[in-house]
């Protein structure tokens, strides 16, 4: 019904919003000037366009706005006159002062009786393509590759929807775009490039929607696929199309009765045309009579019945249409828009085994020759025997074509119809040397190695470790890193609270707990702070023996790691018991001291104590002494710790397995699992040399670090697997 549109356009739009003060070091980023955060909602940010799209859209419902629609920055308000138009952009001009938003007035457009928008010219009642973007189709010259024809038919594909029987004027250039199938220009493809062309030319034309309008759909099935149109009727009764629809039928779907053909056909074009059906009242023409009866007959099962179920929500009645004069639904049905592109699949051509089995001299007392194959009898069904030098070529083929399936189900792929003597060993070790599969499957096995120990310590200071924990800027503080030192012998405890994890940080650190005595080693992880050239110089000045865990592997420092957690705990609980907010560092040093004077799971002693004599607690009835003298108490706690891991090691070394591996082995390694990670990165790189063996648990192999630039690496071998190369692999014929 609208006659008058405008467009408008925003300035700079994601500029509009503005950045909560806490998260504008998330868009931080670096230049040679500085640091600088963003303080309004800049291009690029993945998450940009659906705030900036959503906010738009609250505020029109907002004023409950129902003459204009955005997308992302343009808005378009369309009336039914031209007074009431100037009305709505007074409207919309008012909110646009009191949300402060602002417009680019050289991309307004006001007060047209048709307008260009998002790529289609609008007018009263009517859709078409836009001028200026078929005009540079028009342009176009014939594609001379693959790339060009498919940006030529991206191009066109937006409007498909304009052009009738496309798939049928597309179907000669669909056929360059198939796999193995070599670029030709034919005539037969010019000419549908040109008839492309000139449809789109001759700007067609689509009826708008409209809601107080009668819709018919007109469906249609073949033994192929199904085609719909939509159409209403114009004010002299003769229907129009709204949308075309049409596409293949896939495998299971051409096994079924033409009646539920039929029915699939309206099924399909009403989850199509949904948002156009759904609470109206509509008619269905079809030209299969046996439908008519569809709404009213009783007693209906299986697939018409569930088909019947999911109809019930929708209003309508249903005509029935001669194929004949129901010309563009059962045309579509016939040239559909292809979605699953049909492959001859041939393991084996039959010429090429009749040929080998001849060249091989295949011969066996349960060997039968049919139509001059050799077969074999199994289960009363004939199976080709299969010459030795087609066996490795057959398996290439199963894998590579069927989408490197395992073991099993290569066995179901290829023994119903092949056969030779040992044929489960040698697909068992044909999967097991496919290089994709050994880098993209994480198969159901142990991991190697079993569980070593750091060597007890009996006294303080003997081996202290380092680690942090993040994420504790949002709790009333800037301060969002925990550094966490542990001493190995008492299991003592000391928290410091940061901004930063760099070098200078851990030094500042260190030097407070060497004030109290300096350690013979110090166990850390592999993080760029702990491994640069300022911390090394640091631990040589006082003679500090620094131990490197392995990569990816927190295991090795698992003292530290494991009072992160409870440390992390206990401040949960703190935080979280009082209304007040109150600052998790100044939380931290009450947690720390509360986790010493509590006595240890596994030595039963105070880590307080064990370190300073420090009870938890004076007993009420001057019974200071409830625990060992300090020097038995360690004692017993090293034994503790000893009779732990014994204990432990029974149960982590079951589900693992001992394994060696020797200089110039290849091995694939396990890649850390990162948040981001995308979900296609193969869960393995490699295959890898094992240079030497540095542990029993640790190897150094040929992968270049990227951080310390070093052309090895030292990895556990928990991380490892064997790899076996393709060029070894041994049929049991060789």
């Amino acid at each position: 019904k609208a006659k008058i549109f405008s467009s408008l356009d925003l300035a700079s739009g994601y500029w509009h919003v503005p950045i909560h003060p806490k998260d504008t070091e998330k868009l931080a980023f670096c230049t040679n000037f500085g640091l600088y955060e963003w303080c309004r909602l800049p291009f690029g940010i993945k998450v940009a366009p659906a705030i900036f799209n959503r906010l738009i859209r609250r505020i029109l419902t907002k004023y409950k706005i129902d003459f204009a629609c955005n997308y992302f920055d343009d808005i378009i308000v369309y009336s039914s006159s031209e007074l009431e138009h100037w009305k709505h952009l007074k409207t919309i001009f008012e909110i646009c002062e009191k949300e402060n938003i602002k417009l680019k007035l050289s991309k307004c457009v006001f007060a047209q009786t048709k307008i260009s928008f998002l790529g289609y010219e609008i007018e009263q009642g009517k859709v078409s393509p836009n001028n200026a973007n078929i005009e540079t189709i028009k342009k176009l010259q014939p594609p001379t590759n693959v790339k060009e024809l498919q940006r030529f038919l991206g191009s066109v594909n937006v409007y498909n929807k304009f052009i009738p029987q496309y798939a049928k004027l597309r179907y000669p250039l669909n056929q360059l775009l198939k796999k193995d199938v070599k670029f030709n220009w034919t005539n037969e493809c010019q000419d549908a490039f040109d008839k492309l062309k000139e449809t789109l030319t001759t700007k067609p034309v689509l009826n708008l929607y409209n809601p107080d309008v009668t819709c018919h759909v007109f469906v249609d099935a073949s033994q192929k696929s199904v085609g719909a149109v939509l159409k209403q009727p114009d004010a002299s009764d003769v229907l129009h199309p709204i949308a075309y629809h049409s596409r293949t039928l896939r495998d299971y779907e051409k096994n079924y009765a033409i009646t539920e053909l039929e029915c699939l056909a309206i099924v399909d074009a009403l989850d199509k045309f949904y948002y156009y059906l759904h609470g109206q009242k509509f008619v269905i023409h079809t030209d299969h009579a046996a439908l008519v009866w569809l709404k009213n007959v009783k007693n209906l099962r299986g697939r018409l019945f569930r088909w019947s179920l999911k109809l019930s929500m929708f209003d309508y009645e249903i005509k029935y249409q001669k194929g004949c004069t129901n010309i563009e639904a059962d045309m579509l049905s016939r040239h559909p828009v292809s979605h699953h592109l049909q492959h001859a699949v041939h393991l084996l051509d039959i010429n090429e085994i009749k040929t080998q089995q001849k060249n091989d001299n295949l011969c066996g007392p349960k060997y039968h020759e049919v139509k001059d194959v050799i077969v074999i009898k199994k289960r009363n069904l004939y199976k080709i025997v299969v010459p030795f030098s087609l066996r490795l070529k057959l398996l290439n083929q199963a894998h590579e074509q069927f989408g490197h399936p395992g073991v099993q189900k290569m066995l179901n792929l290829i023994t119903p119809q092949y056969y030779w003597p040992n044929i489960t060993s040698d697909i068992t070790e044909f999967v097991k040397h496919c290089s994709i599969c050994q880098l993209n499957k994480k198969r159901k096995q142990k991991r190697f190695g079993l569980l070593q120990q750091v060597p007890p310590t009996s006294t303080p200071f003997e081996c202290i470790s380092v680690d942090t924990v993040g994420g504790f800027n949002y709790y009333n503080s800037t301060k969002k890193f925990l550094h966490i030192v542990i001493d190995h012998a008492t299991r003592h405890v000391w928290a410091f609270p940061s901004k930063n994890e760099n070098s200078e940080t851990y030094i500042n650190i260190l030097k407070q707990i060497f004030q109290i005595q300096v350690p013979v080693k110090l166990l850390t992880d592999r993080n760029a702070a702990f491994t640069s050239s300022r911390f090394k110089k640091f631990l040589r000045n006082y003679n500090v023996k620094h131990l490197l865990t392995t990569a990816h592997h927190p295991q090795t420092n698992g003292k530290v790691e494991r009072v992160n957690q409870s440390l992390v705990t206990r401040l949960k609980c703190k935080v979280n018991s009082t209304s007040t907010k109150v600052p998790w560092t100044k939380l931290l040093e009450s947690v720390t001291n509360e986790y010493n004077l509590t006595p240890h799971s596994i030595t039963k002693y105070p880590p307080a104590y064990l370190l300073l004599g420090t009870l938890p607690y004076d007993s009420p009835i001057g019974q200071n002494s409830y625990y060992e003298p300090v020097n038995e108490a360690r004692n017993l706690a090293l034994q503790r710790t000893i009779d732990y891991h014994n204990k432990n090691k029974i149960r982590y070394d079951a589900r693992f397995v001992d394994k060696k591996f020797n200089p110039g082995d290849l091995v694939v390694y396990e890649e850390f699992h990162y948040p981001n990670t995308r979900k296609l990165t193969p869960p393995f790189s490699g295959p890898y040399e094992v240079i030497k063996q540095c542990s029993e648990v640790t190897y150094e192999i040929n992968k270049p670090n990227p951080l310390t630039k070093q052309a090895t690496q030292i990895v556990h071998i928990s991380k490892l697997r064997c790899f076996h190369s393709p060029d070894k692999l041994k049929l049991s014929h060789e």
